[in-house]
């Protein structure tokens, strides 16, 4: 079952959210229905490696030796779109960032995990590298997206720091993933007022969905305590009469 507070990270929640209550519960529907084949972790893993100047080929390398067959091909692919711009960064250091929780109400959270961050001519960039291949963001998602990290990221230590989203979509189907570099101001951003009622909008969504698949569940359950057991032929529960349950 969808779980905002298990989702992966902020830009998958933003992504359920519509102008509507009832068109943003049928993204939770859709994604809950979703059979989602692959991960694309194992290439997550190697964004810091590649900042720091390692090898894309040894990058695949390791995409190659994943267990999992069909993660191979998508994660190669992955950080082979991405080497051009870790390339060109050429940074002498990368952390990666510990996920932090938004809450949006009650007992709900949103995990914001960017990719990392680095230090260029004493300034602080923070990093999201955008991994979905068939799809992105709208702009008001970005704008939302953007907002958030502002409020809950670009503070303290890093309220200076310039964000860089780094979009790797397939813009045309069949011809390999792109990549577009855009920073924090072009992403844009929403007002408090305006981000309050989207997430309003989320959290309602969330809790409608998830009432209605409790029901569901309890629904089943109860159906199947109605159903008569069923003993298979030579159990401990056969009757003595039972033609199976006689000796030859």
């Amino acid at each position: 079952m969808v779980d905002l507070r298990h989702t992966p990270s902020l830009q998958h929640a933003v992504a359920l959210i519509s102008d509507t209550v009832a068109d943003t519960r049928r993204n939770l529907e859709l994604l809950d229905a979703a059979k989602i084949s692959i991960s694309l972790n194992p290439a997550r893993r190697l964004i810091k490696p590649l900042m720091e100047g390692f090898d894309v080929e040894w990058a695949k390398r390791m995409c190659a030796a994943e267990r999992y067959e069909k993660n191979r091909k998508p994660n190669s692919d992955l950080v082979e779109a991405f080497a051009p711009y870790a390339k060109d960064k050429g940074v002498a250091w990368f952390r990666t960032c510990e996920p932090d929780f938004y809450p949006i109400g009650g007992s709900v959270h949103i995990p914001i995990h960017p990719s990392g961050y680095w230090a260029q001519e004493g300034k602080l960039h923070l990093l999201w590298v955008q991994c979905w291949k068939g799809r992105t963001l709208t702009p008001l998602q970005k704008a939302i997206f953007n907002t958030i990290l502002r409020q809950r990221v670009f503070v303290g230590d890093f309220k200076d720091a310039a964000l860089e989203w780094v979009d790797l979509r397939e813009t045309d189907a069949g011809k390999g993933r792109d990549i577009e570099v855009l920073n924090g101001d072009a992403l844009g951003a929403v007002s408090d007022v305006d981000l309050a009622g989207y997430l309003d909008i989320l959290l309602t969504a969330f809790r409608e969905y998830r009432a209605e698949k409790d029901r569901r569940r309890a629904e089943e359950k109860a159906e199947a305590r109605k159903q008569p057991p069923h003993s298979p032929p030579g159990s401990l529960f056969d009757t003595p009469d039972a033609p199976d349950a006689e000796k030859p």
